[in-house]
């Protein structure tokens, strides 16, 4: 039997590719876990990974540029020992690689010929209140590839192998969740995984069953136009509509669907350095690696989808939809 993959047409496939994998490690514990993904990454996708020192500060001070280079110059000894321990591990052998971590140039000579990484992996044993500090041309860089984040805390199981099995994605329907959509259904792809598309409605929860499925049925319809026509041909799939607090119902639901990743949308490079409100709960509480998506999706894919959502919700005779929200005639 031909393979799936074969039968797509090359535009249609939903793969997305992690070229260069940028390494943030502070050393901790988290950062071993995170080591894990980004080697597995690295392999799964071919990619290079590029090693590089974290620190971390209050994230009040985080703002001023001399508390940075502050922070990363008392972190400077650790950094040595972590990139010593690097290489006598042996851990990134298996992998395209190169160690900058304690080089004062090496972040500004070395980084991808482009200047973009595709991904950031970061170990940093992340806090609420805390901001993560990276060196002034890393975090250029980052700015400027506004690629994906994924985050390990704490909280994550030092068992963890990097495979993925339980994909989470949590949408608001922000053009930045739109965007981390298809990282989601390209990494469900890729590991075979099951993916949960979720939603969370910032009220209480309706006491009426009625009332509840009613209320649910336009977001479940919007979800499922977040995952294209091929992609039920491989993926087992689910579509939640939850109520109450987001981050509450986020992490509730990574539990209850025993989830390996968490995707979300996110605004900006701050996601990475002092995320917002829900981002941070998340990022701070999740027992499986969270991965944050800043780019927002081009506006002619964005059309796309609230055309489909839109007709999805009025052929169940609901109220018109335009310019991605509800409208009443």
């Amino acid at each position: 039997m031909q393979k799936v993959e074969e039968l797509r047409a090359p535009e249609q496939r939903l793969r997305i590719v992690f070229d260069n994998i940028l390494f943030a490690t502070d050393c901790s514990p988290s950062s071993e876990v995170a080591l894990r993904y980004a080697l597995a990454l690295a392999h799964r996708y071919d990619g290079k990974v590029y090693a590089v020192h974290a620190a971390t500060m209050d994230a009040d001070e985080s703002v001023v540029s001399e508390a940075k280079q502050k922070a990363l110059q008392a972190a400077r000894p650790v950094a040595l020992s972590c990139a010593r321990d690097l290489r006598e591990s042996g851990q990134l052998k298996s992998v395209r690689h190169e160690i900058l971590i304690g080089e004062e140039d090496a972040a500004t000579v070395n980084l991808p010929k482009s200047g973009e990484f595709d991904l950031v992996v970061s170990g940093v044993g992340y806090r609420e209140k805390q901001a993560t500090v990276l060196a002034p041309a890393v975090e250029e860089a980052i700015r400027r590839s506004q690629c994906p984040a994924l985050s390990v805390s704490p909280a994550v199981s030092g068992h963890a192998d990097g495979e993925l099995k339980s994909v989470l994605f949590a949408t608001d329907f922000s053009p930045e969740s739109l965007e981390a959509s298809r990282y989601a259904v390209s990494l469900a792809q890729e590991y075979q995984a099951r993916l949960t598309l979720l939603h969370v409605v910032e009220q209480a929860e309706p006491q009426l069953l009625d009332e509840k499925s009613q209320m649910a049925t336009p977001f479940k319809l919007w979800l499922g136009k977040l995952v294209p026509d091929e992609a039920r041909l491989w993926c087992d799939l689910e579509f939640t509509v939850e109520f109450g607090r987001p981050a509450e119902r986020i992490l509730q639901a990574a539990w209850e669907n025993h989830a390996d990743l968490i995707v979300l949308g996110a605004r900006g490079f701050g996601r990475m350095t002092s995320p917002g409100l829900n981002v941070t709960k998340v990022m701070s509480n999740a027992s499986c690696p969270v991965l944050t998506v800043s780019g927002v999706l081009d506006g002619d894919r964005q059309k796309r989808f609230w055309r489909a959502a839109a007709a999805a919700w009025e052929s169940q005779g609901g109220v018109r939809i335009a310019d991605g929200e509800l409208s009443h005639d």
